[in-house]
């Protein structure tokens, strides 16, 4: 029996603070439900801004539990606009603290995935690894699973999603630099510049239209990568992408390291699985 499932991928700048990243993320949730989506995917530490000069007391000063204020936020958004909302934050447990994706509900129903690779920067911050194995989501009848960025190095992890009978991969990301090394347009007029923009383009953007099965092995996905300034120096160049179980590539938005052109945005597609 054919099962559809449309999902969207959404990048929003994260500099401006929490209710800044509130109002943009509601904005891309209103859009998304306006054209079917069921499914819409965030980026890693959307909803806190993922640093990569993260310490200990800016983890804690950030991180809250899956019931707290902002979370709950996000699962109200979900219940109003009757969309699927997976949006990554720091959750606080008892002393640990995870780098986590909410799952947020139209029911009003909210769980989480951990993140299990974390980097030396999270484990120096004080983060606790998540579980290895991956709790399924079942949206409209497909079986899915959430890998947070490097959960996608977890030794064996494929074979363990064929097991499970898992069909979708939701991929939040980071995915920045140092915003010193980032571009102004004005940079584009420069020879250097533009040389700077395409080598860096490959890093994110594919151009592939069927990708490798070593890229997409059993399971197509759905990727973000988080977007614009965190912090002193952190800067996200975002990316979005959608990959169906067949390795075609659906949908795409580059990233970009051109500042004035870190703009927030939303792809989307409806997927057939069988």
């Amino acid at each position: 029996m054919t099962k559809t499932l449309h999902v969207a991928a959404a990048q929003i700048h994260s500099g401006g603070g929490l209710e800044d990243i509130l109002r943009r993320l509601e904005r891309q949730v209103i859009s998304a439900a306006a054209v079917g989506v069921e499914v819409i995917l965030f980026a890693e530490c959307v909803l806190h801004g993922y640093d990569y000069d993260m310490t200990v007391e800016s983890v804690r000063a950030l991180a809250e539990p899956v019931t707290g204020p902002t979370c709950s936020r996000v699962v109200q958004l979900a219940q109003r606009h009757r969309i699927n909302i997976l949006a990554g934050f720091f959750e606080r447990d008892g002393d640990a603290i995870y780098n986590s994706c909410l799952v947020a509900r139209p029911d009003g129903s909210r769980a989480v995935q951990r993140k299990q690779g974390l980097t030396p920067g999270e484990l120096n911050a004080g983060l606790t690894r998540g579980q290895v194995e991956r709790t399924v989501f079942e949206f409209n009848g497909v079986r899915t699973a959430i890998i947070i960025c490097a959960d996608g190095g977890i030794e064996g992890l494929h074979d363990r999603l064929r097991e499970q009978g898992v069909q979708h991969r939701f991929c939040p990301c980071g995915g920045g630099g140092k915003i010193q090394d980032y571009l102004r347009e004005s940079d584009l007029q420069t020879e250097e510049g533009r040389k700077r923009y395409v080598e860096n383009r490959p890093r994110v953007f594919v151009t592939d239209a069927i990708l490798s099965e070593k890229e997409c092995p059993h399971t197509g996905l759905t990727a973000t990568n988080a977007l614009g300034p965190v912090g002193q120096q952190t800067c996200h160049q975002g990316h979005c992408s959608i990959v169906d179980n067949n390795r075609v590539m659906r949908a795409q938005f580059p990233g970009t390291i051109v500042l004035e052109h870190q703009e927030d945005q939303m792809i989307h597609a409806a997927l057939r699985f069988s």
